[in-house]
């Protein structure tokens, strides 16, 4: 219902209206246009521009659309998880986001070491980042504590890529580090899920997933890390090919 380059122009009002409406299709297809609107926490008004930027006359043109989409996948069920990763791999044949993984896994094959940070689940992610990158003969290094103290005097750090894990992209204590990173010379690569946030606007290199979250059983909600290990794979089969 909605493409990757029209998703990639959508401000941050915007993007919220798309999560929401890609997380919950059942529910938005039975609600008024207020309805959404206070669900998603916008006006009546953005969601009519929202709708127009996507290539619908009008809300009611939406949910026809919606509805039918919804027949389609009862047909053809998959589960709740599926949706959203099988839109995300739908996009990675797009030139603009292949050639975002070709830019950093360039920035790393020229750097001598690469640093990986992450808080939280993405803590983790940087971990398994950091095995596959040394798998592959890069000298890569994880900072595990990201609330360290930064350095008070200057450090030379023009040979270094810090690759920068995020999913809300707003981690105060991991924004502080790659500020401090690239004010003294590295290069940053930021993976987050969303891509109006702070640590997308400082990345040299920015791939995002902005995908919607998936409800838990528990009442909780939850992003799928898949395509946080697909870029982490991509650069790093990018990094070992021969040129």
């Amino acid at each position: 219902m909605f493409s990757y380059d029209q998703v990639q122009q959508l401000n941050r009002l915007e993007i919220e209206i798309y999560k929401y409406i890609m997380g919950h299709p059942a529910e938005v297809s039975t609600m008024t246009i207020r309805q959404l609107a206070n669900q998603s926490h916008v006006s009546a008004t953005t969601i009519l521009r929202f709708l127009k930027r996507m290539g619908y006359d009008g809300y009611a043109e939406f949910k026809f659309t919606l509805k039918e989409q919804l027949r389609q996948d009862a047909a053809q069920p998959v589960s709740q998880t599926v949706v959203p990763m099988r839109t995300f791999f739908d996009r990675m044949d797009v030139p603009t986001v292949t050639s975002k993984i070709t830019a950093a896994t360039a920035l790393i094959r020229q750097a001598k070491t690469v640093v990986l940070i992450g808080a939280g689940t993405s803590k983790g992610l940087a971990g398994y980042g950091t095995h596959l990158l040394a798998n592959f003969g890069v000298y890569a290094l994880q900072v595990n504590e990201t609330s360290q103290p930064l350095p008070v005097t200057a450090v030379d750090l023009s040979d270094t890529v810090l690759l920068l894990l995020s999913v809300s992209g707003e981690s105060e204590d991991v924004i502080q580090q790659g500020i401090f990173y690239q004010q003294n010379g590295a290069k940053l690569v930021v993976i987050t899920a969303s891509s109006h946030s702070t640590a997308a606007s400082i990345g040299d290199v920015v791939l995002t997933y902005d995908t919607p979250e998936v409800r838990a059983i528990s009442g909780g909600s939850t992003l799928s890390q898949l395509p946080v290990v697909y870029f982490l794979e991509q650069i790093t089969m990018g990094v070992q090919k021969v040129d």
